[in-house]
Order: C-alpha cells, then sequence, then structure tokens
C-alpha cells in the first residue's frame, strides 16, 4: 500500500500520466532518427526524459498487448489471444493497484476492454471506448465511427487502397480524448487535492485506415517517394507468408497505393502528435508538470510494407517493437537513449515501483525502475534478465508461436516449423536469418529453451481450435440480439468520412509524380 511504502517520506507520490496510442511504428518519430516523421511533441518529450530503442509488446495484436500490459502477466497467462477475449474482472490490474494504494485512477479514452467490464480498477472513464470495442462483433458498430469506410476489410488490399487524405470518426473520437483530458487536466490543476493521480490517455491513432488530416498528408507527400517503399520480400517465413496470402497483399497492392498509406500513416503520426502537445501543454498550464510522471507507449507497432506486410500480427520489429518514452522532472535522467530490451509487461511494475506503490500479485512481469533512475546495479541484482518476450496464435492455423528478444539476438519459434534467429545489432532489418547455422548453435539453443519455459504451443493450438468454434455462436448471438454497450457510446451522430483515393488528383501539383519527390535522408 501507499501508505506504508512511502512511511517517512517528505515526498507527495507523483502523479502519473500515461499516454498510450495504437499502432505506432517504433521508429516513425523524429527522436528515432526518422527525418521525415514530423512529431515535434514526442521528441520534445523524449528530449525532456528517456526514450527505450527496444521495447516490445507482449503480443503484436490490440487486445492481448492491452490486457497484459494493464495486469503484467502474459497473453497466454491470461487466456487471451485474439480481439474478442474478455479479460477477468477479478484480475487486478495496475489500475486497481494505484486505486487501492489512494490514487485517483482515471481513463480516458481507447483501451480496448471486452464486455461489460469498461473499468478494470479506474474508478472513472471520461471519455468511454471507440465504438464497437465492447463486445466482440467489431463490424456491428464500426459504421459509426469509419462512415463509408465501414466495409473495407481490417486485413486485405482494399485496406491499403483505400488510403490518402480525409476524414474518419477516429479522428474525431481522438480530438474528443483530447478536449475531454484537457478539461480534466484544467479542472485538476484549478482545485485543492490531497490523492495524487493516474491518468490514462487512449488514442486510437495511428491505427489503419490509412486515412491522415488532409494537411498532415500534405505535409509529408513531398518528403517520401516511391524509391522511399520498402523493397519486396520473397524469402518470409511459412508462417508470414501464409498471412500474406490470407490477407490478401500477395501479390503486394500497387505502388501507388502502397505510396498513398505510407504518406498518410506518417500524417497519422503528426496528428497522434499534435494531441499528445496538446495535452502536454493543458499539463503544463495547470501546474503539475514537475510532480507528474509522463509516459507515452503504443500497444503493437505496424509493418507499412516493411518485409511486403501490411498492418500487425508478425514478430518483424516494424509491429513487435513500441515506442516507450519515459519522463520525470528530476528523477529521470533527460535526453537518455537505452539500448536494453524491455516490455511493455514491465511498464505496470515500473510505476508503482516508481511511485512506491505495492507490486501486483501474480504479474510475471518485473520493474526496470532502474534502467531510469540510472542506477544499473540495483537492476543487475534483481530478477532483470534484459529479454523481452512476445507470443501469437492465430484462430484457423494450428501453429502457436513465440518470440524472444535476448541481449542483441532474437528467435521467432513457430511450433512444429524452423525457428528465425537474428542478430538484431548488426541485421535491424531482419533479412539474414541464421537459424540452423552450426555456429550459432547454442545461442539458438538457450533461445528455444527460454521460448518455451512455462508456455505448452500444443495447448495454445487446441485452445485456438476451441475458440473458433466458441466465436462463431457468439457472433452469431450478436447479430441476433445486438446487444446495446455497457457505458454510453462517445459519440451517437453521423459523421462525414471521405477519402480521396485518386492519385491523379493528389499530384495535380506535381505532374512528374510521386517518384521524384524529395526525400530527406538521414
Amino acid at each position: 500500500m501507499l501508505a506504508c511504502a512511502m512511511a517517512g517520506s517528505p515526498r507527495r507520490p507523483p502523479n502519473v500520466l500515461l499516454v498510450m496510442s495504437d499502432q505506432h511504428h517504433a521508429g516513425i518519430m523524429g527522436c528515432a532518427g526518422d527525418r521525415v516523421a514530423l512529431t515535434p511533441n514526442l521528441d520534445r518529450l523524449a528530449g525532456e526524459g528517456t526514450r527505450f530503442r527496444n521495447a516490445y509488446c507482449t503480443y503484436p495484436l490490440c487486445a492481448p498487448s492491452r490486457m497484459s500490459f494493464m495486469t503484467g502477466r502474459h497473453p497466454h497467462e491470461l487466456g487471451l489471444f485474439d480481439n474478442e477475449g474478455h479479460l477477468g474482472s477479478d484480475i487486478p490490474t495496475f489500475a486497481h493497484a494505484f486505486l487501492s494504494a489512494g490514487y485517483d485512477a482515471v481513463l480516458s479514452g481507447r483501451m480496448h476492454f471486452v464486455g461489460p467490464d469498461q473499468r478494470h480498477g479506474y474508478r472513472d472513464r471520461i471519455v468511454g471506448d471507440v465504438a464497437e470495442s465492447a463486445y466482440s462483433g467489431a463490424g456491428l458498430r464500426l459504421d459509426r465511427t469509419l462512415g463509408d469506410l465501414a466495409d473495407t476489410p481490417g486485413m486485405g488490399l482494399a485496406g491499403v487502397i483505400k488510403s490518402g487524405p480525409g476524414r474518419t470518426g477516429y479522428h474525431a473520437y481522438d480530438e474528443a480524448v483530447t478536449r475531454a483530458t484537457v478539461r480534466w487536466l484544467s479542472e485538476r490543476g484549478g482545485g485543492e487535492h490531497d490523492r495524487p493521480f493516474l491518468l490514462t490517455v487512449g488514442y486510437v491513432a495511428p491505427h489503419c485506415p490509412f486515412v491522415s488530416p488532409a494537411g498532415d498528408f500534405r505535409a509529408h507527400r513531398d518528403r517520401i517517394g516511391y524509391a522511399d517503399l520498402p523493397p519486396p520480400d520473397d524469402h518470409l517465413h511459412p508462417v508470414n507468408a501464409a498471412k500474406r496470402r490470407r490477407w490478401r497483399i500477395d501479390p503486394p497492392p500497387p505502388r501507388d497505393a502502397q505510396w498513398r498509406s505510407r504518406v498518410a500513416y506518417y500524417g497519422l503520426c503528426t496528428f497522434l502528435d499534435r494531441q499528445v502537445g496538446t495535452i502536454l501543454t493543458a499539463l503544463a498550464e495547470s501546474g503539475l508538470r514537475e510532480h507528474t510522471i509522463v509516459v507515452y507507449c503504443s500497444d503493437h507497432g505496424e509493418m507499412l510494407g516493411e518485409h511486403g506486410m501490411w498492418w500487425k500480427s508478425t514478430f518483424y520489429d516494424g509491429a513487435s517493437r513500441v515506442p516507450l518514452i519515459v519522463s520525470w522532472p528530476g528523477h529521470v535522467p533527460t535526453g537518455q537513449v537505452r539500448a536494453e530490451n524491455v516490455s511493455l509487461l514491465d511498464l505496470g511494475p515500473t510505476l508503482l515501483d516508481l511511485c512506491g506503490v505495492d507490486a501486483l500479485p501474480g504479474a510475471s512481469g518485473a520493474s526496470f525502475r532502474g534502467l531510469l533512475t540510472g542506477d544499473d546495479t540495483s537492476w543487475k541484482n534483481t530478477s532483470w534478465k534484459n529479454t523481452a518476450i512476445a507470443e501469437h496464435a492465430e484462430r484457423g492455423s494450428p501453429v502457436a508461436c513465440r518470440m524472444v528478444r535476448s541481449g542483441g539476438w532474437k528467435l521467432n519459434y513457430y511450433h512444429g516449423l524452423p525457428p528465425e534467429l537474428f542478430q538484431m545489432q548488426e541485421d535491424p532489418g531482419e533479412t539474414t536469418d541464421l537459424a540452423g547455422s552450426r555456429r550459432h548453435r547454442d545461442v539458438e539453443r538457450r533461445l528455444t529453451d527460454l521460448a518455451l519455459l512455462d508456455w505448452n504451443p500444443d495447448e495454445i493450438a487446441a485452445r485456438m481450435q476451441r475458440r473458433s468454434e466458441e466465436l462463431s455462436l457468439i457472433g452469431t448471438w450478436e447479430r441476433t440480439a445486438r446487444p446495446p454497450e455497457p457505458d454510453p457510446p462517445w459519440f451517437s451522430g453521423t459523421l462525414e468520412n471521405r477519402v480521396d483515393t485518386d492519385v491523379t488528383g493528389l499530384l495535380l501539383d506535381n505532374p512528374s509524380g510521386p517518384g521524384d519527390h524529395r526525400r530527406l535522408r538521414p
């Protein structure tokens, strides 16, 4: 409990402002070395704190990643492997821990909770989740936020073809989250409060569809050309090659669609950065900044054409590595970049540790407080292993998969199939598979043992088969019953969601086309 942890300390426990986006590629920030990305607010936050270069999610898919993050437990420990899984209300999250220790625990926006419990430890929720998230049938209510994009498959060629400048309900949702958060911070700063707060802010951006506000699209169109598109990859692991076929992106989308999607995604990152900047300004104006730990992260990444793949659900760094920035004036070094492997699994335990709150019971994650404060001796003498683990299982596929990033190595384990092994410092693009090499036999064996530790791939494959049958029935029930949302929807009106996908119209002021656009090189 907080009272015990902070006994004898004259300092008030810090507030926590935790901002989580959705599907942000860890490399697409100026502070990460991308000279095309326009992310001044995230860059400034990184300059005011510590950025982790090798932070990973535990599952490259929204809901399992987020529930693992909230509980500090691996997805297989929770039994959650898809976006339809319900986290039990009797499983503690770090929100439960903070509130029980005397904090106000407030959620503003997205967290992808599924089912009637839309709080999971937060006392207040000032903006509900984006429509369709409470129940498992994502297609039922998408028309409220995506308009004429609602019929676009979440994965498939149309998801890249329907790209460009425009307006979606996701933009309106994120702007609503920003307004509510700014209002909350203003009111908090203007009053007297004895309790510190945990304020979690959830954004949808830069999640697909690849549609960005027109101004943000224009800001990037001359900075990205056809030559900047990732090269094709004809040597994919069979599991990923099967995904490309199943998602209808093999053969790859037309290059003009790939270019539009890439420009729009960069635009969405700038749109997101603007939202983050607005709430950071509100935090400063409220007078609360000096006493607040600020964290920015995302639930997983975005492949954006790397290895010929899009979206998520792979172990390549584009999808499994996430941005992570932590700032706390006077306590966390400024401008620091850490190369150690950390995981979203560890973020909750770390924040509890920083704030003097008792650890979560049952959590598998470990605090990396020493990496933040610079006291490396402390973490080297604990259970910290400089290792991040992710997993993935897919309905309709018999292959359960697990990733281990340990030191400079990454192993992707595919049950019943050959693994992949990459030396990430020498091969950050993951183009040279070293699995099966006699020279690296010991590394492969050690990481395989780590992948299989306390993890049963046969059991998970059987669970996924049963899950397909369960969700088939639930989907039929949902289409028949059309259950109401447990909380009032954030928006019940109609939105104009128009996307200009005519590449000719996009290039009227540059007849030579995007292939001749100037690109800023690192």
